[in-house]
C-alpha cells in the first residue's frame, strides 16, 4: 500500500516524513472543515486542506480507478463562492496476507471543491496512479485554494483495515499476524519481574522489583538503524522512554546469531537465528523457522518508579504482542459506531459526547500563550456538569472543547461510522434538524426559505446516486470515515506492496550494459517483458512482501535500493536463477539463485564459509562439507521455492560481514547491513552513455544506491566512486524507476546543473 498526501510542493524532499505531512495537512478548525464534526455538531466526514500555492495541483493519494468526476460549476451560498469540481477514486490494494492469500482492501478518496480538473484525468473507470494531478484546489465558503478530502470504506473493508469493527483492542491474545507494521507493542502483565542487570545464561539474579500493579505496554520502534523503547499506560499516558539502543536495528542479524549461538547444542535443535531475528524484530516469531517456546526477550525499559530503567522479559508468561496494524487504543484510536440515527446528519454519538465533555478535556496541545489562529492553545476552565446543567450549557461546553487544537488531535484518531453527506435523495431529511426549535446546537433554526436554499446548494455537491452500483453496495450509505491526515500517516507505515505496485517497479525501458560500466561491450536500450514480469509478481509477491517486512526493507529509499538490485538480478522479474538456469554447470551448479542471487563462484564451498551455507545456518540448519544431496536440495530451493528465494535475499541484505578487513587486505571495507547505506540520501548525478541503435541516453549515479549495489554484488568495492562491478548502469536505471514509484519528489541533476523532478528518458510503467 503506497500512499502520499494530496499535495507535493517540496521537490527538494524526496520522501515526506510524518512531521512534514502533518504540517501540510493540519487538523481542521471548527466551521472550516474539521473532522469528524463541525459547528452545530453535524457529522463532517473529511478535512479541509489548503493548497500550498494557487498552481500546486491536487494529486491522487494512491493508485486507483476514477468512479466519479464532475467539472467545476461555481455555486454560491450565504454570499460565498464554492467550487463544485469533484473526483472520487476507488483504491484497491493489499496490506498483508493470510498465508498465501493477500489481504486485499478497498477504500475510497473523495476530492471536493476542485476549481478545475486536470486535462489528463481519465474518463470514468480509467486507471489513475499515485501522484497523478487531478486539478486545482478551489473555493470553500469564499476561502480560495481549498479542497475537502475524504477517505471512506465499507464495513468489510474497514474491518480488514483496522482488524476489528467495534470496541477496543482485545488484550487477552496476540494481535493480528496477517498485517504487521510500524511500532511493535508488548503488553507486560502487572507484577512482571524486573532486574537491575540483563539476565544471561546463568541462573537469574534476584529480582530487583516488579513492573507495578497495572499492566503496561512497551512500544519498540526501529528507525534509521536505532531502536527506541517507550513505556505506556493502557490509557496512552507515557511512563518514559529508555535510552536509544544505538545501531540495534542494523545489528539485528548479529544479535540473533549471538542469542542462538549461546544455546547448548541440544537447545539449538529447536532454535534458529531466523527465529530469534523475528523475536527481536516483532516481539514474537511470525515465520516458519524454529524458536524455543520460552525464548527470553530481554530489553531494558522505563517502569513506574524506576526512571533509570530495568530489564524485563518481553516474551514472558502473560505477555501479548501487537503492532500499529492493530490500531491500539492506547495510541488514541477509537472506533465510533453508536450513532443509530441513520437519516440524521447531526452527530448523535454518546462516545463523541463523552469525548467532548469537560471531564474528558485534553491537556493543552501547546504551552500556554497568546491565542493562535486556530483558537486558544489552552482550553478555558469549565465547571463540572451536574443535573442542573442546562442543555444549552452542555452544548456550549462541547463546542468550546471541540475548538481546541488538542481536541482536534484526539478526534483525528477517531474512526467513525455515519451516513454519507453526498446523497441527493435525502438531503432535506438529513438536515431537517436545522429547522427545529429546542436543539441546543442550533440557537437560530433555519426559516423555510433559508433551508430550501441550503438544500439546493447541498445537492450541487452530491454524487452518491452517480457512483457505480457495485461501489454503493460495497460502501453502504452508512460507512466508515477516516481522518485523512491520520489515515495517510498511519498507512505509510504499512509498506506492503500490492501486485500492481510491484509490477510498476519494472522500468518501461532500461539501459542494459553487459559487464561493468567500463567494459567495451555496447549498452542496449530495451523494454523488459512486462507480461512475464506480471506473472512473476503474481507468483512471488506474498513471499517477497513477508521478507521485506521481516528485514525492515520498509522505507521508500530502502525499497528503491533493494529493487534497484533485485529487478536486475532476476532479469527484470523473469527468473530466480542466474541465466534462467540454462547452464547447470555454471560455478559447478552453485550459480546465483534468489531475488538477490546467492552465488559460490566456481563452486568453491570454502569450508562452509559462503553465502549459501550462511543462509542455511541462519535457518537453523547444519550443512556438511563437502555438500551432499541434502545441501544440493537446499541450494536448489533458493531458486525454486518462493519463500527461500525472497527470504534469502532479505537475509543477505541485512547480514553482517559481507566484507571485512584482513591482515593481507587491511583496506577492504567492513560491509554489513545494506540498509545502513540506503538510509543515507545522495544526489542523483546525471551521466550519459551510448546505446546500440538508440543513441546517447541518460542514467543517474547515486552513491548511496551504488554502495548498496556493491554490498550485495561486489562487497569489497563498497564506497568506491564508482566501483568496477557488473550491472551498475542497469541497476541504476532500475533504482531511478523505483524512486519515481516509491518516493514523493526525488531530484535529478539536469543537463545544465538545474535539478529536475523528472528524470530524462523516463516513462512511468502504467499496468
Amino acid at each position: 500500500m503506497i500512499i502520499s498526501p494530496p499535495f507535493l510542493p517540496r521537490p527538494e524532499i524526496a520522501v515526506y516524513d510524518e512531521p512534514y505531512i502533518r504540517k501540510l495537512m493540519p487538523a481542521g478548525t471548527v466551521g472550516k472543515g474539521a473532522f469528524p464534526v463541525s459547528e452545530g455538531m453535524a457529522w463532517h466526514g473529511g478535512l479541509h486542506i489548503a493548497a500550498p500555492s494557487a498552481d500546486e495541483p491536487v494529486r491522487a493519494i494512491a493508485d486507483g480507478v476514477v468512479i466519479f468526476r464532475r467539472d467545476n460549476a461555481t455555486a454560491r451560498y450565504e454570499g460565498n463562492e464554492h467550487s463544485t469540481g469533484c473526483i472520487v477514486i476507488r483504491h484497491t490494494t493489499a496490506i498483508g496476507a493470510h498465508g498465501a492469500t493477500a489481504v486485499e482492501v478497498v477504500y475510497y478518496s473523495i476530492y471536493q471543491h476542485l476549481s478545475k480538473l486536470d486535462k489528463d484525468v481519465p474518463a470514468l473507470n480509467g486507471k489513475i496512479y499515485r501522484k497523478d494531478p487531478l486539478g486545482l484546489a478551489g473555493t470553500i465558503h469564499g476561502l480560495a485554494q481549498r479542497i475537502h478530502l475524504e477517505i471512506i470504506a465499507g464495513k468489510n473493508d474497514a474491518e480488514k483495515l483496522i482488524g476489528r469493527i467495534t470496541g477496543e483492542l482485545a488484550l487477552d491474545r496476540n494481535g493480528r499476524t496477517d498485517t504487521v507494521y510500524g511500532q511493535i507493542y508488548v503488553l507486560l502483565p502487572a507484577q512482571s519481574a524486573c532486574y537491575a542487570a540483563q539476565p544471561g545464561k546463568a541462573p537469574l539474579p534476584a529480582a530487583s522489583g516488579n513492573s507495578g500493579t497495572t499492566p503496561l505496554v512497551i512500544g519498540i520502534r526501529y528507525e534509521q538503524g536505532h531502536a527506541t523503547l517507550t513505556t505506556y499506560q493502557l490509557n496512552g499516558e507515557v511512563v518514559g522512554q529508555a535510552p536509544v539502543e544505538t545501531e540495534a536495528e542494523y545489528n539485528l542479524y548479529t544479535e540473533a546469531v549471538r542469542r542462538h549461538s549461546a544455546l547448548s547444542a541440544a537447545e539449538q535443535a529447536s532454535s534458529s537465528p531466523s527465529g530469534w531475528y523475528e523475536l527481536l524484530r516483532f516481539g514474537r516469531n511470525l515465520g516458519p523457522d524454529p524458536l524455543p517456546a520460552n525464548a527470553p526477550h530481554w530489553r531494558k525499559v522505563v517502569l513506574p518508579g524506576q526512571p533509570q530503567g530495568a530489564w524485563v522479559n518481553l516474551n514472558g508468561t502473560g505477555t501479548h504482542q501487537f503492532s500499529d496494524a492493530d490500531f491500539p487504543h492506547w495510541m488514541g484510536w477509537k472506533l465510533i459506531d453508536d450513532d443509530v440515527e441513520d437519516n440524521n446528519s447531526q452527530c448523535n454519538s454518546a462516545a463523541i459526547d463523552t469525548l467532548l465533555s469537560p471531564a474528558a478535556q485534553p491537556r493543552a496541545a501547546t504551552p500556554p500563550g497568546p491565542p493562535s489562529l486556530t483558537g486558544p492553545s489552552t482550553p478555558a476552565p469549565q465547571p463540572p456538569e451536574t443535573a442542573a446543567t442546562t442543555p444549552a450549557q452542555r452544548a456550549n461546553n462541547r463546542l468550546q472543547n471541540l475548538g481546541q487544537p488538542a481536541m482536534q488531535e484526539r478526534l483525528g484518531k477517531t474512526i467513525c461510522q455515519f451516513p454519507t453527506e453526498w446523497a441527493k435523495d435525502d438531503v432535506a431529511t438529513r438536515w431537517s434538524w436545522l429547522q427545529k426549535e429546542g436543539n441546543p446546537y442550533v440557537p437560530h433554526p433555519l426559516k423555510p426559505k433559508d433551508f430550501d436554499e441550503m438544500v439546493t446548494f447541498a445537492k450541487k455537491l452530491c454524487f452518491w446516486e452517480d457512483l457505480p452500483q457495485e461501489d454503493r453496495d460495497r460502501l453502504g450509505k452508512k460507512h466508515w470515515h477516516f481522518q485523512p491526515t491520520e489515515f495517510i500517516v498511519h498507512f505509510r507505515k504499512c509498506g506492503w506492496l500490492s501486485e500492481r505496485e510491484l509490477a510498476q517497479l519494472i522500468p518501461k525501458n532500461v539501459i542494459r550494459k553487459p559487464g561493468s560500466h567500463t567494459s567495451e561491450k555496447p549498452a542496449v536500450w530495451e523494454a523488459p517483458n512486462t507480461a512475464a514480469a506480471q506473472r512473476f509478481v503474481t507468483n512471488h509477491h506474498i513471499s517477497l512482501n513477508f521478507s521485506l517486512r521481516k528485514f525492515s526493507i520498509n522505507t521508500p529509499l530502502r525499497l528503491a535500493c533493494f529493487f534497484g538490485n533485485a529487478t536486475q538480478e532476476t532479469q527484470w522479474f523473469s527468473s530466480l536463477r542466474e541465466g534462467n538456469g540454462r547452464n547447470n554447470e555454471l560455478h559447478k551448479g552453485w550459480y546465483g539463485r534468489g531475488f538477490l542471487q546467492l552465488t559460490n563462484p566456481d563452486g568453491e564451498i570454502n569450508n562452509g564459509s559462503n553465502n549459501y551455507y550462511k543462509y542455511f545456518k541462519f535457518l537453523g540448519r547444519n550443512p556438511i562439507n563437502p555438500p551432499g544431496s541434502q545441501e544440493v536440495h537446499w541450494r536448489d530451493e533458493v531458486g525454486t521455492d518462493t519463500y527461500h528465494a525472497a527470504h534469502s535475499a532479505g537475509a543477505y541484505w541485512v547480514w553482517d560481514n559481507k566484507s571485512s578487513p584482513t591482515k593481507m587486505r587491511p583496506n577492504i571495507p567492513q560491509v554489513d547491513n545494506a540498509n545502513r547505506y540506503a538510509d543515507l540520501s545522495a544526489k542523483n548525478q546525471r551521466r550519459k552513455i551510448s546505446t546500440v541503435a538508440h543513441g546517447s541516453k541518460t542514467w543517474y549515479y547515486n552513491q548511496s544506491f551504488t554502495n548498496c549495489a556493491a554490498a550485495v554484488n561486489y562487497p569489497s568495492s563498497t564506497g568506491q566512486n564508482p566501483p568496477n562491478m557488473n550491472g551498475l548502469v542497469d541497476r541504476s536505471t532500475s533504482f531511478t524507476n523505483a524512486l519515481m514509484v516509491l518516493a514523493e519528489s526525488p531530484n535529478f541533476e539536469g543537463p545544465r546543473g538545474v535539478d529536475s523532478s523528472y528524470p530524462e528518458n523516463f516513462e512511468h510503467q502504467r499496468l
